[in-house]
């Protein structure tokens, strides 16, 4: 039973302490230990508000319009909205694997903090007593990070709306949010290669240069690894390939296989060859993904390599999701604007690599 009676100025209390909307809930009204529920699923449940429908249990979800009975049940609203959205693009996309961390921003400005490390000849392998130690010296970058809105709007009546179920409304918004993660993942692969605009863009790497015994349009073992040797002391822990890249990669890593071989093996169905393993980490534990947004260089397949732990840093202006839902209950308008509105900055460029099949 919830303790705390709903206001909506909860969000603008939330948002001055840099947390969420659940995060303030549990805050104010904590669960008991031991409970299954979160704050605002105990908020959910007192206001008799069903999420979700059990076919066999002959649960029905409730209509939209529960959230409109009462002036506490409309504060619920939003946080839906940003939870199912926040979800969505998290479960069904590549960009958890890409993203090292996450900063929430109260404006929709932000200018990333980058280290910038002394050049190499300056530094001593020995400090000697009283010496000089080699610096490393943090700065703010020079241009700011853009902020993007990415997402959609669902067009239709208000009444409309308030009929449709919960979690009907629901799918929509997880639609909603698999599209808006593909394409921070377009954003984000932008950033890899050409930079966040701070002259940070990706040391890009030839197949010929890095073997040049290498037939001409396909990926060597030799420029393989020495693509994966170029981010020490780093480690190339992910690779984003496009489709031709992809097939390259694979057979590469395992020779003499066809593709129904090589989708047996990946799917857990086939034993792999002996592992070897390196604990720098230089060729162990490689995650590979696909994405069609990965565009050749000079007219050949092309491999974006990533150390993921370093390398791209996202930005949320906090709030900007639950602004729009929060608006459209309130007015009561015909258009439930769904979206996040973020941007992408590079942290240490030196883990960001593009190979060229050329």
């Amino acid at each position: 039973m919830a303790k705390v009676k709903l206001y909506r100025d909860m969000y603008k209390e939330a948002k001055e302490l840099g947390i969420s909307f659940s995060q303030y809930l549990e805050k104010v009204d904590p669960s008991e230990e031991g409970s299954k529920l979160t704050a605002f699923e105990r908020h959910l449940k007192d206001q008799n508000i069903l999420t979700q429908s059990i076919v066999g249990k002959g649960i029905v979800a409730s209509k939209v319009e529960a959230f409109y009975r009462t002036e506490e049940s409309k504060v619920l609203f939003p946080e839906f909205i940003n939870l199912t959205l926040r979800e969505s693009m998290i479960a069904t996309s590549i960009l958890p694997y890409l993203v090292a961390m996450t900063t929430e921003i109260d404006s929709n400005a932000y200018r990333t903090v980058y280290c910038k490390d002394q050049p190499k000849a300056q530094k001593k392998k020995r400090v000697t007593e009283a010496s000089e130690l080699p610096k490393s010296k943090i700065i703010t970058a020079e241009n700011t990070v853009k902020i993007y809105k990415f997402g959609t709007a669902i067009e239709a009546s208000y009444e409309a709306i308030r009929r449709m179920r919960i979690d009907m409304l629901a799918v929509h918004i997880r639609r909603i949010g698999q599209q808006a993660s593909n394409d921070e993942v377009e954003e984000i692969l932008a950033v890899v290669k050409d930079g966040d605009g701070n002259s940070n863009a990706a040391t890009a790497l030839k197949n010929k240069t890095l073997d040049s015994g290498a037939t001409a349009g396909t990926l060597s073992q030799d420029a393989f690894i020495n693509f994966l040797l170029e981010f020490y002391p780093y480690s190339c822990n992910t690779l984003v390939c496009n489709k031709v890249a992809l097939v390259q990669v694979l057979k590469l890593l395992y020779p003499g296989q066809n593709t129904s071989q090589l989708v047996t093996m990946l799917m857990g169905g086939m034993a792999l060859p002996t592992k070897v393993k390196m604990p720098q980490g230089f060729f162990n534990d490689v995650t590979i993904l696909y994405s069609p947004d990965i565009a050749d260089i000079n007219s050949h397949a092309a491999i974006y390599g990533i150390d993921s732990r370093y390398s791209i840093e996202k930005i949320v202006e906090m709030g900007s999701s639950i602004n729009e839902s929060d608006r459209f209950i309130t007015n009561q308008t015909e258009v439930l604007t769904i979206s996040e509105n973020a941007g992408f900055s590079k942290m240490f460029n030196e883990c960001t690599k593009t190979l060229e099949i050329d």
